[in-house]
């Protein structure tokens, strides 16, 4: 469950926010809490000077500072300059009172980080004016704060209920031992959550499925659909064996489902393991690839098809690519087509292809590609990135 406790140690009331008065004159700091208390606010506490101030912030954890600039043993200016260094009081918020009218000196204070600045003698008015204003936007501010961690929690959790929907480092390694394939994946959502999603399985001995899909739009909405898409192939996992039937199943179902303007490219495959070849219809998906990496060439597939969830009952071509021992077939979303500059150097263009193919040398599609990505450091793409190689060693 997500921590409810954000919001907890907030005031309740404006007026039950913690005020803490520094200043060195005793006068100064009793009518200013005066002025305070009777303008309704319950928790006041007072500190004679810099030194004074920084214990009675560890203590209180004030929610607003009323700093005096001129004072002994740390000044004001050097109190400001400590709570701005330190994560727990960066941005409390600083209202600072002084009888300096210098702008030069003034300015220094807003340099080093003081929230709002109150001219001595301090006249009531305007004191609870600022007092109200500063309280008001620490509020806000931290409620926003609150609400963001929040989001960035379900988040987190979501993305990694995704994750829990795409193929298990478990089934990968059991269909490798069990047929000498290597299954390999690059996920990489380009905005929190993805609408991409893949997934293999076992239909019969020797036959598995495998199909990649991207829905239109990024984020959350684009993210939901790929459960719903999920549920759609597990509900016909065990019913519907081939994937001309499969697809068109699908989009009929997604007909349903998806928004107006909205739609899904994807791909599903039926390899052979006994023949080396997959049969396979596409609605609108990236190209598929079979790479020998022994021979550096490649075959290029027909990705052609109209979308999933614009149009029932689609006719769907059956393609055929064979996928022979030492070779490997590749599959991946549109953002490694769509732009180019994504990850220098690679781009899955036709006409990029034989100079991406020339410079692997003969090694791993994907084990390059990630050593691309880990080089450009932490980085977000504009769409998101799957990416899957099945090699088939024997």
């Amino acid at each position: 469950m997500v921590s409810t406790d954000i919001f907890s140690q907030m005031p309740s009331s404006l007026y039950d926010n913690r005020i803490l008065v520094v200043d060195d004159t005793t006068i100064n700091r009793e009518l200013i809490s005066s002025y305070l208390k009777t303008a309704g606010y319950r928790n006041i506490v007072t500190a004679v000077d810099g030194e004074d101030a920084l214990e009675k912030i560890k203590q209180v954890e004030p929610d607003l500072l009323i700093l005096d600039l001129v004072m002994p043993k740390i000044d004001g200016t050097e109190v400001i300059k400590i709570l701005r260094n330190d994560k727990k009081t960066s941005k409390l918020p600083i209202l600072v009172q002084t009888m300096i009218s210098d702008p030069e000196q003034r300015k220094e204070a807003w340099a080093y980080g003081a929230t709002d600045i109150i001219t001595k003698p301090i006249h009531k008015l305007e004191l609870l004016s600022r007092v109200k204003v500063q309280l008001q936007n620490s509020y806000l501010i931290r409620t926003l704060e609150g609400y963001q961690r929040l989001t960035s929690e379900e988040i987190t959790r979501a993305l990694d209920l995704q994750k829990t929907l795409l193929p298990s480092t478990q089934q990968l390694q059991e269909l490798s031992e069990k047929y000498d394939i290597k299954v390999d994946s690059l996920f990489l959502p380009s905005r929190f959550l993805s609408g991409d999603m893949w997934g293999i399985y076992e239909i019969a001995p020797g036959k598995l499925i495998i199909w990649i899909c991207d829905f239109s739009g990024k984020g959350i909405s684009a993210s939901l659909l790929t459960f719903r898409l999920h549920t759609l192939f597990l509900e016909y996992r065990y019913k519907i064996l081939s994937p001309t039937e499969l697809i068109r199943s699908i989009n009929n179902r997604l007909k349903e489902m998806i928004p107006i303007g909205h739609f899904c490219t994807c791909l599903i495959g039926l390899i052979d393991l006994e023949t080396k070849k997959m049969s396979y219809v596409s609605a609108s998906a990236t190209h598929p690839l079979v790479y020998y990496p022994n021979e550096q060439k490649f075959v290029i597939g027909d990705g052609s098809g109209i979308p999933l969830g614009i149009s029932s009952e689609v006719a769907y071509e059956t393609r055929t690519l064979e996928i022979p021992v030492g070779s490997s077939l590749v599959l991946y979303s549109d953002l490694l087509w769509e732009d180019i500059g994504a990850i220098p150097g690679i781009s899955f263009l036709p006409e990029k292809l034989p100079e991406l193919i020339y410079d692997l040398q003969g090694r791993s599609m994907l084990k390059v590609i990630k050593e691309h990505i880990h080089a450009l450091g932490e980085t977000s793409f504009s769409d998101d990135l799957t990416l899957i190689e099945l090699s088939i060693s024997r």
